[in-house]
């Protein structure tokens, strides 16, 4: 099973995951993704904090660049 690898971004600050997570393929890693930012959203509304703009970088094990998923993609406003 691959490993894909989520790194956050806000502008030039790049948070990186160093284990990763073995997911069966690249849609199953893209809804993952949405589904955190969703709870980092969550976390950062509580505490009044300022929400757009991140990003996570779904990446391989070769730090290859597989898919951009955007944060306010993980909201629905209507």
């Amino acid at each position: 099973m691959p490993r894909f690898y989520f790194h956050i971004v806000h502008g030039e600050t790049v948070i990186e995951d160093p284990d990763g997570s073995e997911l069966p393929d690249l849609d199953t890693a893209r809804a993952e993704a949405l589904q955190s930012a969703r709870h980092l959203l969550a976390d950062k509304v509580r505490n009044g904090e300022i929400v757009d703009g991140q990003r996570f970088e779904i990446r391989d094990g070769h730090g290859d660049l597989l898919a951009t998923v955007a944060f306010k993609d993980a909201i629905r406003f209507s």
